[in-house]
């Protein structure tokens, strides 16, 4: 096996360990009905987050996604609709 080949084979593997853990994750989403305000969506999305990525998990754009979502999903935050952001966030991970 050459270089190339070695590579591919290895971000492929990559490619779909990654995969395996975010569906893991999305499946866990329909266990979060205690999120019932921005603490507890954040405490929520950190733990995806976490779990999908683990040592490799970037603090800093993990809080800009997050953000990112409460920004845009203002008024459903607002309303108590955290399904809605919880199911934006499930699909960040490509769900």
């Amino acid at each position: 096996m050459n270089l190339k080949e070695y590579l591919v084979e290895k971000l492929e593997k990559d490619t779909e360990e990654a995969k395996k853990k975010a569906e893991d994750a999305v499946k866990e989403s329909s266990k979060d009905e205690s999120i019932t305000d921005e603490k507890s969506f954040r405490a929520a999305a950190k733990a995806k987050f976490e779990k999908v990525f683990g040592d490799k998990l970037d603090e800093d754009k993990m809080k800009d996604i997050v953000d990112g979502i409460l920004d845009k999903y203002k008024k459903e935050a607002e309303a108590g609709d955290w399904g809605t952001l919880i199911g934006v966030l499930n699909k960040s991970f490509g769900k």
